[in-house]
C-alpha cells in the first residue's frame, strides 16, 4: 500500500539532535521534543533523496544473500549481461525467472516511501519559501521515479498516491502515468530555470547546484521516455521520435555534461554495483557466456574492460571438476551460461573493475545513451542513412569513456558496415549500456537483442519476464485496487507485457 508518511533523512536528524527551545515556556512544554523535529532543512533532505534514487532505483538494489529486487539488477541478469555462477539461490531463483511477491516489496518502498515521499516533503517546504531550484529538482525526481515504477510494474498508483486521506490509492494505467510524468517534467524544467535567491550548494551530490545541468538531464530523460513510446499501440512513432529529437537537442551534449557521482571508495563511500559484485564473497556473480561470446565474435576491444581474465583454464563445456583445471597462463575470458550448473568461480570472468570497483563512477545518464537515442529517432524519422553517423558517434563515445585506445576504436568502426537495421543499433546499444536497466527496457519494446532463454528444465516461465511481480504488501493492503488494475499477481503476471511493449 502506498501510504503517505513524513520521511526525514538520517543525516538531518543527526545534525538537528540537541536543538534546545528558545525560551522557558517551550523548554517546559513536554509536547515538544527537541530531539524529534517535525521539519528538516531541504539542504539536508536533498542528498538523502538523491542517494536513494541513485543507488536503489536507477542503481542496483539487493538484499541479503544477493537477492536482487529492482529492474536494474534483475533486468540485466535476464538480459544475460552477467550470470549467477551457482546451482540455486537461497530464496527465489531469479536466474530461472522466479520472483516472489515479497521480493519486490523493498524496491516498491524505495520508489514510493523513500524517493517520491521525500520529494513530496521537499516540494512542500520549497513551495512555502519559494525556493524553486529545490522544488524543481524534487519534482523531476518524483516524475522520474514514477516513470521507473510504471516501466517496471505497468499500472501503478500516481494520481492518488500521496493523498493523506486515501490509504488505498487507485492504479493509473501506464498511458495515464506517462501523461502525468511528461507534464511534471515540463513543470520541473520551468521551475529549475527560475531565478534563485539562495543557490543549492553541497546538498546537490549529483551536479553541485548546476541548474543548467539539471535542465539538460531533465530534457534527456524526457527524450528517453518519448522513445520508450515510439512502438506503443496507438502512438505515432514518427511524431514521438521527432519529439525525442527536440528534447535531446536541449539535453546532454557532451561526455563532460553527463551527470556523474564520484566515489572515493572505502567504508561509506562505495558505488552501487560494488556491494553486489565485489562485497559479497559468497555470491557468485560473474560475466555471462552470452555477453562474453558476443564481444569475442565482434573482436570488441572493450572485452578486457568489461570482464576480468579467469584465473583457471578448464575443459570446454560444463560439468568438469576443479581438479581438471590448471592456472591460466594467458588471458582467458569465459562467461557462465545463464541458468546452467555452477562452475569453479575462478574459471569464470568477474565483471570488470571499471564497473565493479568501489571507487567507480556512477553515471546517471551517459552521453552515449543520448546519442543512441538520437540515432534510433533519426532512423525512424529519416532512415538508416541519417542514423549511421550518430550511431557511430555513440559507439565511439562509449569506448572513449571506457578508455579504449583510439586506434582500436577506429579499427572497430572501420570494420562495421553501414547501419542497416534497428536490430544492429539496439544490439550495439546493449553492449554499451552494460549493467543499466535500459537494456531490459529496450528488449521489451523492440525485441532486441535476441537473448536466449535459460534451461527449459529449470525455468519457471516460458519467456523472459516482461514486468516485475506485484509486491506482497500491495496485494495484502491494497488488494481491491490491485485487482482492478487487471494484472495477475501470480508468477504468470510477469509475462504480461507493459502497455508500451505491446506494439512491437
Amino acid at each position: 500500500m502506498t501510504r503517505p508518511k513524513r520521511v526525514t533523512t538520517g543525516i538531518g536528524l543527526a545534525l538537528l539532535l540537541g536543538f534546545a527551545a528558545s525560551n522557558c515556556d517551550s523548554f517546559l512544554d513536554v509536547n515538544d521534543n527537541p530531539n524529534a523535529p517535525e521539519t528538516v532543512r531541504m539542504s539536508l533532505m536533498l542528498p538523502g533523496m538523491l542517494v536513494k534514487f541513485g543507488h536503489d532505483i536507477i542503481g542496483v538494489e539487493d538484499l541479503r544473500y544477493g537477492n536482487l529486487i529492482g529492474g536494474t539488477g534483475l533486468g540485466t541478469e535476464w538480459m544475460q549481461q552477467w550470470s549467477d555462477n551457482r546451482d540455486r539461490h537461497t530464496y527465489s531463483q531469479h536466474q530461472w525467472y522466479q520472483v516472489a511477491n515479497f521480493d519486490t516489496n523493498e524496491f516498491w518502498g524505495d520508489i514510493y516511501a523513500d524517493a517520491m515521499q521525500e520529494a513530496v516533503n521537499i516540494m512542500a517546504e520549497a513551495e512555502e519559501t519559494e525556493q524553486w531550484a529545490y522544488h524543481g529538482i524534487a519534482k523531476f525526481i518524483y516524475a522520474w521515479s514514477a516513470a521507473v515504477a510504471t516501466d517496471n510494474f505497468g499500472p501503478v498508483p500516481l494520481s492518488e498516491a500521496f493523498d493523506p486521506t486515501n490509504s488505498t490509492p487507485k492504479y493509473d494505467t501506464q498511458e495515464e502515468v506517462y501523461a502525468q510524468v511528461f507534464q511534471l517534467i515540463d513543470e520541473a524544467i520551468e521551475e529549475m530555470q527560475r531565478p534563485v535567491a539562495t543557490p543549492i550548494g553541497a546538498g546537490d551530490i549529483l551536479l553541485g547546484g548546476d541548474m543548467a545541468g539539471w535542465v539538460r538531464l531533465a530534457h534527456s530523460v524526457k527524450g528517453r521516455l518519448h522513445m520508450r513510446l515510439v512502438y506503443a499501440p496507438g502512438e505515432n512513432g514518427v511524431e514521438r521520435a521527432q519529439a525525442a529529437l527536440s528534447a535531446l537537442a536541449m539535453g546532454i551534449q557532451s561526455p563532460a555534461q553527463a551527470p556523474t557521482v564520484e566515489y572515493a571508495g572505502g567504508t561509506g563511500n562505495r558505488q552501487p554495483w560494488y556491494k553486489f559484485e565485489d562485497q559479497e564473497p559468497f555470491e557468485r556473480s560473474r560475466s555471462s557466456h552470452y555477453y562474453i561470446e558476443m564481444l569475442k565474435a565482434n573482436n570488441d576491444p572493450r572485452l578486457p574492460i568489461m570482464a576480468e581474465p579467469a584465473a583457471l583454464e578448464c575443459p570446454e563445456g560444463l560439468g568438469y571438476s576443479r581438479e581438471e583445471c590448471v592456472l591460466a597462463t594467458t588471458p582467458i575470458y569465459r562467461g557462465n551460461p545463464s541458468g546452467e550448473v555452477s562452475e569453479p568461480d575462478s574459471a569464470i570472468s568477474r565483471i570488470g573493475a571499471f564497473f565493479s570497483a568501489d571507487s567507480a563512477d556512477h553515471v546517471w545518464f551517459t552521453y552515449e545513451d543520448v546519442k543512441f537515442l538520437e540515432a534510433e529517432a533519426r532512423l525512424i524519422v529519416s532512415g538508416t542513412g541519417a542514423a549511421d553517423g550518430v550511431y557511430r558517434d555513440a559507439i565511439r563515445a562509449n569506448m572513449e569513456r571506457l578508455g579504449v585506445a583510439s586506434s582500436d576504436i577506429d579499427a572497430y568502426l572501420a570494420a562495421k558496415p553501414p547501419l542497416s537495421s534497428l536490430e544492429e543499433l539496439i544490439t550495439e546499444k546493449y553492449v554499451a549500456n552494460f549493467l543499466q536497466a535500459e537494456v531490459w527496457n529496450d528488449y521489451r519494446r523492440t525485441g532486441y537483442p535476441d537473448v536466449p532463454l535459460v534451461d527449459p528444465a529449470e525455468r519457471y516461465l516460458d519467456g523472459i519476464p516482461q514486468r516485475l511481480r506485484t509486491p506482497a504488501d500491495e496485494v495484502d493492503y491494497n488488494g481491491d485496487q490491485v485487482a482492478a488494475s487487471g494484472v495477475s499477481t501470480g508468477l504468470d503476471g510477469m509475462l504480461t507485457r507493459v502497455w508500451w511493449a505491446t506494439g512491437n
